[in-house]
């Protein structure tokens, strides 16, 4: 038996010597710029952009509601929660997996009677079988190092839907803040063109002002109040929204309480090359890479022999009790080695398909890294065009409030006709609405920039993170390949 075993072994080595071993994907190199290209862009000297660029978000310190409502998010959101078992599915066929390296172990026990004419027989047996395959060429070994693999890329799938959570959450509940102050801002335009209208009937019943000017105020009031119905229904969509995705029933009742200063935080630093080792999404296609080289491996050991040890043993005994003595049982001890004889180049092809397998993985790890240089150069882009913009608005704000407050004092004085004062006045409240929109596009455009940038939680909200996964003993791993993962382990 054991001269049996040696040559199934030498032949089993010296028969990958017979086949040209396939060559291992790399993970494909991409020239990356010492710094950001929309950094070269000039910037208002009120909002200069750094350097340097990383993955701190400590801002969101400053606004405590919305870290409660990404750490209840965290806890109830639909989503979030599914990203979390497919990391205890991916580890449970991990395990299942490496499981396959370790000898099966089967027993049986069985009793019968029998009745012939009128002598009864008692028959009883017992039988153990014990399988094992021997991993001569590592073939198990590459599948268990694959699935291990596979169980780290759920945990960054995980990781990078807890970052996608807060970025939603923060964008919504920032989007919920716009609506409120919109609306809010529509509500007192309502109430300034009724104090208005007041002055205006009131100076046409002493037959100071004219008819025309009554409807004109009377239908921009209308208008307004319009306008407010339509704010209240986007403010009451922007509720629901939030609420649906912090796993609440969608009431409409919610209440952001905070403002529009977070894009006027400082951007942190970082480097575009960062990217590759902070981003989830980037070192999660890496890993990917190398899971399927590990199946490339394997696939190319499949056209080799394979060697298992089969041990069984066992008896039948009339007598229950002497069933399991030493005298009575009887074993055996086999070895069976099976190779491919003839498959019509169905084992190649299957090498072939997995070949072609890793190349599209190396390919997706190109595009994403493109992808997540995109997005931070439209983001830091974005901010600094938003900035200058907020900057000039501000201003023409300011003087549209001047002009209506001097309008309205010149009408009244019979300076200048009422139309003159709608003019103003829509073009104050457009001013201000513009306004409002500009800090609010910068700022999700800023949760985008964070978003963009990757990297762990900020330190305020991980620490409510109950969904841990530190039972899972799976962490995810450097992106870079190691010498282990090669086809001669």
């Amino acid at each position: 038996m054991r001269k049996f075993t040696h040559l199934l072994l030498v032949l089993s080595l010296s028969g990958c010597s017979l086949l040209k071993q396939p060559t291992m994907v790399d993970i494909p190199e991409l020239a990356t710029p010492p710094a950001w290209s929309a950094e070269k862009l000039k910037f208002s000297d009120l909002n200069q952009i750094p350097n340097r660029i990383s993955n701190q978000s400590s801002a969101l310190a400053n606004y405590p509601q919305l870290i409660e409502l990404i750490n209840e998010a965290f806890q109830n959101n639909p989503t979030l929660l599914a990203a979390r078992l497919d990391v205890d599915t991916a580890v449970a066929i991990s395990k299942q997996t490496s499981a396959q390296e370790w000898p099966t172990v089967e027993a049986f026990l069985s009793s019968g009677r029998q009745k012939a004419n009128s002598n009864i027989s008692n028959s009883h047996s017992a039988k153990i079988d014990i399988n094992w395959q021997l991993d001569l060429l590592g073939k198990l070994d590459d599948l268990t190092k694959a699935a291990t693999l596979d169980a780290k890329q759920s945990v960054l799938a995980y990781q990078l839907e807890q970052s996608k959570t807060l970025a939603l959450i923060s964008q919504q509940w920032f989007q919920l803040i716009f609506s409120q102050q919109q609306y809010k801002l529509i509500k007192k335009r309502a109430t300034n063109l009724k104090q208005n209208l007041d002055i205006i009937e009131n100076g046409y019943e002493q037959g100071v002002n004219a008819s025309l000017d009554v409807y004109l105020a009377r239908a921009d009031l209308a208008r307004a109040y319009a306008n407010s119905q339509e704010n209240l229904a986007s403010l009451n969509e922007a509720q629901r929204a939030l609420e649906i995705s912090l796993g609440r029933y969608p009431s409409g009742r919610i209440i952001a309480n905070g403002d529009l200063t977070f894009a006027a935080t400082a951007i942190p630093e970082g480097l575009p090359s960062d990217l590759l080792l902070r981003r989830y999404d980037l070192q999660q296609a890496n890993l990917k890479l190398r899971a399927e080289n590990l199946r490339l491996a394997n696939a190319y050991k499949n056209r080799f022999p394979s060697l298992s040890l089969s041990i069984s043993g066992g008896q039948s005994s009339p007598e229950l009790k002497d069933l399991l003595s030493a005298q009575s049982v009887i074993w055996s001890l086999f070895a069976n080695a099976s190779a491919p004889i003839f498959d019509a180049s169905n084992l190649e092809a299957k090498q072939q398909q997995q070949a072609i397998t890793a190349k599209k993985a190396a390919n997706t790890i190109t595009s994403a890294t493109l992808q997540a240089f995109i997005e931070v150069e439209n983001t830091l882009s974005a901010e600094g065009t938003l900035a200058q913009q907020e900057i000039e608005q501000i201003e023409a704000a300011t003087y549209f409030s001047s002009a209506e407050q001097l309008a309205f004092e010149q009408y009244i004085a019979g300076i200048t006709a009422y139309i003159t004062v709608l003019e103003s006045q829509r073009s104050a409240y457009d001013a201000q609405t513009t306004l409002l929109s500009i800090k609010h596009a910068r700022i999700q455009n800023r949760v985008q920039l964070l978003l963009a940038l990757g990297g762990p939680l900020p330190n305020e909200v991980i620490i409510s993170d109950a969904m841990t996964i530190d039972n899972t003993n799976v962490t995810p791993i450097p992106a870079t390949p190691k010498d282990s993962d090669s086809v001669n382990d």
